[in-house]
């Protein structure tokens, strides 16, 4: 049997014929009911080689690139089919989603990140039955989609030392990971949230999702609303090379500075600067498994407006058209994959 996959080579997408993958030991077979476009597909897009040649110097299989990608893993599947050796506790149909790994040999292995696993940007993908959350019936797709990059935030948030009010919040880059960490931040409580980003459009959902102020920040710096002498957090969510430095200048002291963006290439800045203000930087990646969990029950709680961060859906043929869509902040926010539509934007 065959099925359709959007295939990424050389900066371009391709919708090829593939077998269907078969799932292994303690593996289901998901079918893809939506999956969104992540930064990181991005990033993956523009930069599949440099981040290859990078994954190899930290020890990661190489890579052929040839061979194609196929990205995806904000994703919501249903479950189609069990591996051997499964418990089966959920049913053929049950909607699901995931931490994006596989476990082979019980080492994970991301999923929709390399030439060996496919993502969800395809009809069919690969899960690991252990990891697989069961979606509530009354969690829209698109909502659950979201689960993933809540995980994200949720995650970011915990790793710093904010402390309820005691604290102020300021989040630099307001794309899907900065609107969730000002999501997750409303959720804890934090009641002065300074959201810093160029694009007029990201700045009012800032203030949908939870920010109390978003400035431009060419026009105003987000440290000059906030109280002399209170403790604060940053959160750099931009992934754009050189504003951790600036943060590192800009900041006032004692500041914790979260690191959530990955911005490609290396990153500069005076250690002396961060010395003399004792400043606390913190890099965060990805999410613990229970943390991913919170995120679910989050968006069933309906702890989380999320109508308005997707934008558009589009079917494997119009993925092309989404990302260079995504390239304009003021057009869109978070565009999903539906392999089973026709739709393009």
């Amino acid at each position: 049997m065959t099925m359709r996959a959007a295939v990424l080579r050389d900066r371009s997408f391709s919708v090829e014929t593939r077998p269907m993958p078969v799932p292994g030991p303690g593996e289901v077979l998901l079918k893809t009911r939506l999956c969104g476009i992540c930064g990181s597909d991005l990033h993956l897009f523009k930069h599949a080689a440099e981040i290859a040649r990078l994954g190899e110097e930290l020890g990661a299989p190489a890579q052929d690139l040839t061979k194609g990608l196929v990205l995806g893993h904000e994703y919501v599947g249903e479950v189609a089919a069990f591996g051997p050796g499964t418990a089966q506790a959920l049913k053929i149909g049950d909607r699901v989603c995931s931490v994006p790994f596989l476990l082979k040999n019980g080492a994970p292995a991301p999923i929709g990140a390399n030439v060996e696993i496919d993502g969800a940007y395809a009809e069919y993908f690969l899960g690991t039955e252990a990891l697989l959350l069961r979606i509530p019936d009354g969690v829209p797709d698109a909502a659950a989609a979201l689960v993933e990059p809540l995980g994200i935030g949720i995650h970011a948030v915990a790793k710093s030392r904010i402390d309820g009010n005691s604290h102020a919040a300021v989040v630099l880059g307001c794309g899907p990971i900065g609107l969730a960490v000002a999501a997750v931040l409303r959720m804890r409580g934090v009641e002065t949230i300074v959201a810093s980003d160029f694009s007029t459009r990201r700045r009012a959902l800032a203030l949908q999702m939870g920010a109390t102020l978003a400035v431009h920040p060419r026009e105003a710096s987000p440290f000059a609303a906030l109280s002399a002498g209170r403790p604060v957090v940053v959160f750099d969510c931009t992934g754009v090379r050189g504003v951790l430095a600036q943060a590192i200048r800009d900041v006032p002291v004692g500041t914790q500075i979260v690191v959530a963006g990955i911005p490609q290439g290396e990153e500069s800045f005076s250690p002396m600067i961060a010395i003399a203000k004792e400043l606390n930087l913190q890099f965060v990646l990805y999410y613990a498994p229970e943390e991913f969990a919170a995120a679910l029950d989050a968006v069933a709680a309906g702890q989380l407006d999320w109508q308005p961060l997707v934008t558009g859906t589009v079917g494997l043929d119009g993925i092309a058209g989404a990302f260079a869509a995504l390239e304009d902040p003021e057009a869109h926010a978070k565009i999903m994959i539906d392999p089973s539509s026709d739709a393009r934007l």
